[in-house]
């Protein structure tokens, strides 16, 4: 009996810390997502002057690249990779990081890439 009630609760704390394990990972990858967000949000506010007078709203690409890799760095774990895409009406930014599992080393899960991607387009408001 006694075995028993050690592989239940052995059982039982490894279901625990998978249950754990799989909220910070959602965590992680809603921080990732809404540092996304932010950057493109940030660099769709970048835009050019050359349209400003005919009502024309245009990104001006380079600032907007620019701000978008600015944002995109000021968080994550250190190993995180900032990709934008912008033309003049659409800017994209994906950012992937790595996020290390504190519980899953033990089957063999040493890092799990937590990958989003956030669009903006410039439009008067």
């Amino acid at each position: 009996m006694l075995p028993m009630a050690a592989g239940l609760i052995f059982v039982a704390f490894s279901v625990a810390a998978l249950v754990v394990e799989i909220s910070l990972l959602g965590a992680a990858y809603r921080d990732v997502a809404t540092v996304a967000d932010l950057a493109a949000e940030s660099a769709a506010a970048k835009l050019s002057n050359a349209g400003a007078y005919e009502a024309v709203i245009s990104l001006d690409v380079e600032a907007a690249v620019a701000e978008a890799e600015r944002v995109g760095g000021m968080w994550g774990s250190g190993d995180e990779r900032v990709t934008v895409q912008a033309d003049h009406a659409r800017v994209c930014v994906t950012i992937t990081d790595v996020y290390r599992p504190r519980t899953l080393a033990f089957i063999g899960v040493r890092t799990v890439v937590v990958k989003a991607t956030g669009c903006a387009i410039p439009i008067a408001g």
